[in-house]
């Protein structure tokens, strides 16, 4: 049974940019997260299409402005939600596109690196439902916002968790659900025509009460350093974030807690990564690790696994 064309171009250009996102992993774009920095991404994300037919894509150019009077909106179907749905987005017209030049000139990633875990959810989520609204190319936003932020994210010490919504369908909806109330809240005032109201609106009113845009991206940002800690050897780990080395240290001391008491090998190494597990969780919530050379012993550090009522982050680290 031959594969239809459109399904052929879909599978190349998943393909292509797939390996353009995943080369901007290792090597993402230099700048200063302004609008050239974000058009850059997504030049490099699209590049490969023009040439192998996609004569429709022009990477790194904003789409084409709507006319005035009319409205931009994308009928969104989703995989375990029934029925359609109706997100709208900017004209991207001249006043877009200072509204988009001003949103990322207020970027600022050290600032961002002072937030916790969730503030800075909250914050990363506003800037992306803000960019998102904005819409400034004709494909690929969705693609570019998440290298975009991802990289905002890295350089603030912080990891997104991308990846985790792509799970299943539930997850993909989730994020969908989430993102397009966030958008439309914003579109809103702006629509002209009284059918893409209604559109909108009606389809608000049925995604009502799903999780916030903000709520949903705490359950996947995490500090580096904590994604750190599980991946790295610990050489590498405080060579990057020398703030684990209360982290590490505890660890340690709970190894030689467990050797004294001639704990078995196989119990010990199962309450050590219990141990761990309960430290990344500790960092999870913004916690920077102490530990003032005192005996550890497994069940000391259980006890103490919660983390504190308003965690801060120590300033200079996960730069």
């Amino acid at each position: 049974m031959s594969i239809p064309d459109d399904e052929l171009r879909q599978r190349l250009e998943g393909d292509l940019t797939s390996s353009r996102i995943a080369e901007l992993k290792v090597n993402p774009v230099t700048g200063n997260f302004d609008v050239g920095h974000l058009r850059e991404v997504n030049r490099r994300i699209f590049q490969d299409l023009p040439s192998v037919g996609f004569s429709e894509v022009t990477p790194g150019e904003y789409r084409t402005p709507v006319q005035p009077g009319k409205d931009w909106l994308k009928c969104r179907v989703l995989d375990v939600t029934p029925g359609q749905f109706f997100v709208a987005y900017s004209k991207m017209d001249d006043a877009a596109q200072r509204r988009l030049e001003s949103t990322l000139a207020q970027v600022q990633p050290d600032q961002l690196a002072q937030l916790g875990p969730k503030e800075f959810a909250h914050a990363v989520s506003k800037l992306y439902a803000e960019l998102d609204y904005l819409h400034p190319f004709p494909d690929g936003n969705s693609r570019t916002l998440r290298s975009f932020t991802a990289q905002l994210a890295e350089k603030a010490g912080y990891v997104i968790e991308w990846d985790r919504f792509d799970a299943d369908p539930q997850g993909r909806d989730r994020l969908y659900i989430a993102r397009d109330l966030a958008v439309n809240k914003i579109a809103k005032p702006g629509i002209e025509h009284p059918s893409s109201i209604m559109r909108v609106v009606g389809s608000m009113d049925r995604l009502e009460g799903n999780r916030d845009l903000g709520d949903l991206l705490a359950d996947v940002i995490r500090p580096s350093r904590s994604v750190d800690f599980e991946a790295m050897d610990r050489e590498q780990a405080l060579k990057k974030h020398p703030e684990l080395k209360g982290a590490h240290a505890m660890l340690e001391a709970s190894a030689r807690y467990m050797e004294s008491k001639a704990v078995d090998q196989d119990t010990a190494k199962s309450l050590l990564k219990t141990i761990s597990a309960k430290l990344v969780e500790r960092m999870n919530h913004g916690e920077v690790i102490q530990y003032d050379g005192r005996e550890v012993k497994p069940a000391d550090v259980s006890k103490s696994t919660q983390p504190p009522p308003n965690p801060t982050r120590d300033r200079g680290m996960d730069r």
